[in-house]
């Protein structure tokens, strides 16, 4: 075959000198090949190309010597057709100078494409089909790429149903250049989208394969004895992608895509493999379309009619092999020296008799999410190279003998920990969280432990946090290097307006979860402020010119000192609330105060509890503010707080497995028990400034959270909370601040008062508690999470929710099970730059004032609704 290409080129070369030479008189005998040398080369027909390349690609440059006819002309026709973007390749000679030759290549370039179009499809399709094609002007047309073109148009549509999908492409000259450029256009016919009317299954016929059309009580007998039948329906619900078409089904499409059918196809055999059906296999799968009517109800001349046409479905037909059943018999160990077989087989949980299930045998055997794993037993101690590796030494009958053939290898330390992809967080920042040390024996539970700590620290994407470990066998040491993908953590916000009555409206503030103390002072740090060392900053400012202003400002170091994971946060806050929008003042409430706190993390009962006290002091200045009770003037409250938590979720954002737990306890000193006042009288005289001077009570929060993985990213969350507001003196009474509110999404509520909102979606703000406010309250909630998108950027997930919850004056009247309820649904945003972001539609079904509350609206900004 390469012969013959010579052959052709060299003919070609030949025709293509031979009219040149008939003008001139050239000294070139075609029988007697001579030597020359090249004197020039010219292009022609190539205007757009880079001529100095086009000569370098043939291989033949001034000054060369040449062979007339010879190879090297030949392989010069060669290398430029390979270059695929050539319609014709001529070398012909363009003069002869003694033994000194002048070269002329003829060229005729392929078009190159200017611009493309479509037509019969939508813009919304064609911008994905533009994405997938990734071709633009300049580049050369050539069948390849027509080619290529056509297949991302048939892959795109029957990807989404139109199985009958055809595209051809017309090819137009460009007549605004007067280069070879052209225009195309790609004319689509999708046809009707074809939807999967049935899964037919033949062959699914086992003992515990009890088909759809078998009897039903029967079917319902083994479903409540523990058999599992793989029954049509069985099979068809197994089958993730390929599914039949129900108007009812609109989350879950029905289309048929190769690709998703021969994984279908493996998830069936993995199920029956899983049920001791070892044998299974699909031996035979076909498709046909059948036609099935479709109605459309009209009107038309003041008469109803009925127009029946027909559209194409397609019929899925799939045959079973299931062969025997089988069970496990005897497991052996061979090569176990650290635990003995009686503690390998305890740990691995099958026993003799148990049906044979492949997936379990390989989950208890490397990995288990539990950690229950043989793998992890080794892996956790230091054995990285560790290998267990079943193997079916004898089937008698239906019963399967396994040998577990294991090597232990040595137990490997860790020589190096390091980070990669951290772009403005400091190393130390992260280090320090990791479990992983150089010098430890490694453990597989310790490199999982600094994956969830670097997720709890919110500065990457939790997504992307991988850990390359890099063993070194030989020397029995392994290195571990981190790798991450920094995102924005710190959040902004500002708005203003203004209103007739309010007057002017401002908020602004920003959280800086990834702040530098240290380079605050550095002009060169601040892009756009000092960051990369961890700490938290946040500032928050409300104005409105007429009623309302308020001020927060807040710091945490979570390492003090450097040292060790001791946190330190200090806030300074003031508001100020009043009436001046309706009239003149008439009533107002201030609010001063500090509070400074540290936090420590434990290391029993185990190293997820934390332990945070503090320390805060508040003074209210009241004027006739009417939701209290107190006299005008000032009031104190200075109160220490103590709360120890739990937190075991894998990651903050969309969290899918562990939980939280917290324990909170807020008191001031019990003053009336020691300062020797009358209450009474002072009840009697109505002298409430003295009695509330400085406030006394004792609050206890208690809150659990728990998060269950139901398969894939489908999540359960299910959450309780509990508070209680106390008295040390039944003749001073409860405190008429920190009391507990609920109803609504705990933003229509300023809290000034001290009070705590607690969100209850589907009823309005605080309409579940007496006037005045609670001292006592519970709550409980479950929802349904599903992630839409876990985008860094923007990550997006709905929700459905059924919540419980009440609240009562004082304990007397406390009724844990006398519950107002509610459901409904909604999503949550979170965004870097804006935090947490949700939308909810509640339905509270219970009546407040006579009257069912209904449906509401909730919206949550910066908060979960705890």
């Amino acid at each position: 075959m390469r012969l013959h290409k010579s052959l052709f080129i060299f003919f070609t070369c030949c025709l293509g000198i031979l009219p040149l030479f008939s003008q001139q008189t050239l000294d070139i005998d075609y029988y007697s090949p001579k030597e020359y040398e090249v004197g020039g080369i010219t292009i022609v027909g190539a205007d757009h190309l880079d001529h100095v390349a086009v000569i370098q690609e043939a291989g033949i440059s001034v000054g060369d010597k040449i062979t007339i006819p010879g190879d090297k002309t030949a392989a010069a026709i060669d290398k430029l057709w390979d270059q695929g973007i050539f319609d014709d390749v001529k070398i012909v000679v363009d003069k002869l100078v003694g033994r000194t030759i002048f070269l002329r290549y003829e060229l005729v370039c392929k078009p190159r494409l200017t611009t493309y179009k479509f037509k019969g499809i939508g813009r919304a399709e064609e911008t994905k089909i533009r994405e997938k094609m990734k071709i633009g002007m300049g580049d050369v047309v050539t069948d390849n790429l027509k080619l290529n073109c056509l297949n991302v148009i048939h892959d795109f549509f029957v990807g989404r149903g139109f199985l009958d999908v055809s595209a051809t492409i017309e090819e137009a000259k460009d007549t605004t250049t007067t280069r070879n450029d052209v225009n195309l256009t790609f004319i689509i016919d999708k046809g009707s989208k074809i939807r999967i009317k049935d899964i037919v299954i033949d062959g699914n016929e086992a003992s515990d394969s009890i088909n759809s059309n078998a009897n039903f009580f029967k079917r319902i007998y083994n479903r409540l004895s523990g058999k599992r039948p793989m029954c049509d329906g069985n099979i068809r619900s197994t089958m993730k992608e390929t599914k039949v078409y129900h108007w009812w089904r609109f989350w879950k499409g029905s289309r048929f895509v190769a690709s998703d059918f021969e994984k279908d196809k493996q998830l069936i055999i993995d199920k029956y493999n899983n049920k001791g059906y070892r044998d299974a296999t699909v031996t035979l799968d076909t498709m046909y379309n059948e036609s099935v009517p479709k109605y459309w109800i009209g009107f038309w001349n003041k008469l109803w009619f009925v127009k029946n046409k027909t559209k194409q479905r397609l019929v899925l037909k799939l045959s079973v092999y299931e062969g025997q059943k089988y069970f496990f018999r005897n497991i052996t160990w061979v090569g176990n020296t650290k635990y003995s077989s009686d503690e390998l087989s305890k740990r691995l949980r099958i026993k003799k008799g148990d049906v044979y299930n492949k997936e379990l045998l390989t989950t208890n055997m490397t990995y288990d999410p539990t950690g229950k794993d043989i793998t992890s037993l080794y892996m956790d101690d230091g054995y990285l190279w560790f290998n267990v590796r079943p193997v079916e030494i004898n089937i008698v009958g239906d019963s399967i003998d396994i040998e577990m053939r294991m090597y232990e290898g040595k137990q490997a330390r860790i020589r190096r920990v390091g980070l990669e992809g951290n772009t403005v967080t400091n190393d130390y920042v992260v280090m320090r969280e990791l479990r992983t040390l150089p010098g430890d024996m490694f453990s597989r539970d310790a490199v999982m432990r600094s994956i969830r700590e670097i997720q709890q620290l919110s500065y990457f994407d939790n997504e992307k946090i991988t850990p390359d470990i890099k063993d070194d066998q030989a020397n029995g040491v392994v290195d571990i290097v981190y790798q991450v993908n920094e995102k924005s953590s710190s959040e902004f916000n500002i708005s203003g307006g203004w209103g007739e009555g309010v007057g002017f409206m401002f908020t602004g503030g920003m959280s800086l979860t990834n702040f530098s103390a240290r380079n605050l002072f550095k002009k060169d740090a601040w892009k756009p402020f000092p960051a990369g060392d961890g700490q938290r900053l946040g500032f928050q400012v409300s104005i409105s010119s007429k009623y309302y202003r308020s001020l927060q400002f807040s710091f945490t170091e979570p390492w003090l000192g450097g040292r060790k994971p001791t946190s330190l946060t200090a806030s300074i806050f003031y508001s100020y609330f009043s009436d001046a929008y309706f009239q003149k003042e008439t009533y107002h409430l201030g609010v001063y105060g500090a509070s400074v706190s540290l936090g420590k993390r434990l290391t029993q009962p185990d190293d997820y509890f934390t332990l945070v006290q503090g320390i805060s002091f508040l003074q209210y200045d009241n004027s006739n503010y009417p939701s209290l009770t107190t006299a005008n003037g000032r009031s104190n409250n200075l109160n220490y707080n103590v709360t120890l938590a739990r937190n075991s979720v894998d990651q903050p954002i969309y969290p899918r497995t562990g939980s939280e737990f917290s324990a909170g306890l807020q008191l001031t000193f019990p003053y009336s028990l020691v300062n020797g006042k009358d209450y009474d009288k002072l009840w009697s005289e109505g002298n409430l400034s003295e009695i509330y001077n400085w406030i006394e009570y004792y609050k206890i929060r208690l809150k659990a959270s728990w998060f269950f993985n139901l398969a894939g990213d489908l999540v359960v969350n299910a959450r309780a909370r509990f508070g209680f507001l106390g008295q040390y003196n039944s003749k001073v009474g409860y405190s008429p601040y920190e009391r507990f509110y609920v109803g609504g999404d705990g933003l229509q509520n300023y809290g000034i008062d001290g009070r705590e909102l607690i969100a209850m979606r589907g009823y309005a703000s605080g309409v579940l508690s007496p006037d005045g406010g609670a001292t006592v309250f519970d709550k409980f909630t479950l929802e349904l999470r599903y992630p839409i998108t876990l985008n860094p950027m923007a990550s997006i997930y709905v929700l459905g929710f059924f919540e419980a919850g009440n609240s009562w004056a004082d304990f007397k009247s406390f009724a844990p099970f006398q519950m107002n309820r509610s459901a409904g649904f909604g999503i949550r945003l979170f965004m870097p730059m804006f935090g947490l972001i949700g939308l909810d539609w509640g339905y509270g079904f219970d009546k407040i004032g006579g009257v069912v509350s209904g449906s509401h609206f909730s919206i949550s900004l910066g908060q979960t609704m705890d």
